[in-house]
């Protein structure tokens, strides 16, 4: 997802849009941080079930995951990247034919 640095074919659609380049470059680079911090959210929840499925939990691991404050960050991060990634999408929808 890195079309600043790869050529990926243009689709049909695309082709006929003027000036939305940087505008697809936007929509990718909101692609990465959105899947980026859905990672983050998901090592969490992966993080929980280990915990669960483990022979052994103490109190302290329990606690440690319930404290994390970090995913609520990265659940922040995931709100504010899918908004904005969908305001391009519009943006993009209204420069097509």
């Amino acid at each position: 997802m890195d079309r600043a640095t790869r050529s990926y074919p243009v689709s049909e659609s695309l082709s006929h849009a003027r000036g939305v380049e940087n505008l697809v470059l936007f929509i990718d680079d909101d692609l990465r941080e959105t899947g980026l911090a859905l990672g983050s959210v998901e090592t969490y929840l992966v993080e929980i079930l280990k915990l669960l499925e483990s022979p052994r939990m103490s109190r302290e691991e329990v606690h440690a995951l319930a404290a994390d404050t970090q995913v609520l960050d990265h659940v922040d991060m995931l709100t504010e990247t899918l908004e904005t990634l969908r305001r391009r999408l519009a943006k993009l929808a209204a420069s097509l034919r």
